[in-house]
């Protein structure tokens, strides 16, 4: 069997109105040895569900499978890796293609072999694709095109695999579902305690430089007690009352309460990485370009002064002209006879 781990990776995406947004890929880690073991502790966090959509379930009151899900994501994760792209851009897709280019960069250092995602596709275009014999879901060809160059470009190992598949039939996926949605928590509602729950086998990517994000607060307390949606944890019942926050019309994770504390620095951190990487590309562009102008001068000057044979020595102004003149021999003119 394959000593290679399999990562289980889901999305989630911020795009609301006053918002710079995000676009985030969540990758569970697992080692296939432990994937029975995974598989069976996501179906009993899950409990009488029969699927698993932690939003879903928050916004219906359903606290505790997610809970119990976070702790099954904890115990269970051999590493959880993140990658943001933030802000969204004027384009999901491309943050999205972005995000997970990254993804897989990071999962190649892993040495992962096998990369399941959670399809996009519906049921019915599942059955579709079927039915008319393609391998690909339409909704899933923009990934498998990023995947493709960068197995084709050399940047990720060709020996790695990306396959599509419903979460339905992969209660392994529950698992990076439950943590995108605990880290989109944290940014739309600056409530962190449900990120905390997994923080400690979690590390973030900035998807545009590679750079390692924190997402931090003093704030942070482990969640204790039944929440509902209208029953928010103190420290988002301390942010909502705070100036800095405006309050959009929506339900649970489908609103905004504007860019908090935490999105706020993990959008400063993503800043500041572009910035360095900005400059660090300027500094050796700049380099390469005086080092061509350089070479171009001297090429330059070289045929406008070619060199000069070597003269012989004691030839100089000044000094003692010793060289030997060679001259044609004179031959004597003699006048013709006239008769």
């Amino acid at each position: 069997m394959s000593t290679h781990p399999v990562a289980f990776v889901d999305e989630a995406f911020i795009r609301l109105q006053g918002h710079p947004g995000a676009y985030l890929f969540a990758a569970v880690l697992v080692e296939p040895d432990d994937l029975p073991t995974v598989v069976e502790a996501a179906r009993q966090a899950a409990g009488p569900h029969d699927e698993f959509h932690a939003s879903n379930l928050y916004r219906r009151g359903h606290v505790q499978p997610i809970e119990d899900m976070l702790s099954a994501t904890e115990a269970h994760a051999g590493w959880t890796l993140l990658a943001a792209q933030v802000p969204l851009g004027e384009h999901q897709e491309a943050a999205r293609q972005a995000a997970l280019t990254q993804l897989l960069h990071r999962l190649n250092e892993q040495k992962v072999r096998d990369v399941v995602l959670d399809t996009r596709a519906s049921p019915r275009e599942q059955l579709d694709t079927q039915l008319q014999g393609r391998k690909v879901n339409p909704s899933d060809l923009p990934d498998i095109t990023t995947y493709r160059r960068l197995v084709r470009g050399q940047q990720i190992s060709s020996r790695m695999r990306l396959q599509h598949v419903d979460d339905r039939h992969q209660p392994a996926l529950w698992l990076p579902d439950v943590t995108a949605w605990a880290f989109q928590r944290a940014l739309v509602f600056d409530e962190p305690q449900w990120w905390s729950r997994v923080a400690g086998v979690a590390t973030i990517h900035d998807a545009a430089t590679g750079r390692e994000l924190t997402l931090t607060n003093d704030r942070t307390a482990p969640p204790t007690g039944e929440r509902g949606p209208q029953t928010p944890s103190q420290s988002a019942q301390n942010s909502l009352s705070s100036n800095t926050f405006y309050t959009l019309n929506g339900g649970t994770t489908n609103r905004s309460q504007g860019p908090g504390h935490l999105y706020t620095s993990l959008l400063a951190q993503a800043l500041d990485a572009k910035s360095a990487l900005d400059n660090s590309t300027l500094s050796t562009s700049v380099a390469t370009l005086a080092a061509n102008v350089e070479r171009l001068a001297s090429t330059i000057a070289s045929i406008s002064h070619p060199h000069n044979p070597p003269r012989s020595a004691g030839v100089g102004l000044g000094g003692p002209d010793t060289t030997e003149h060679i001259r044609a021999p004179v031959q004597e003119w003699t006048a013709p006879e006239i008769e």
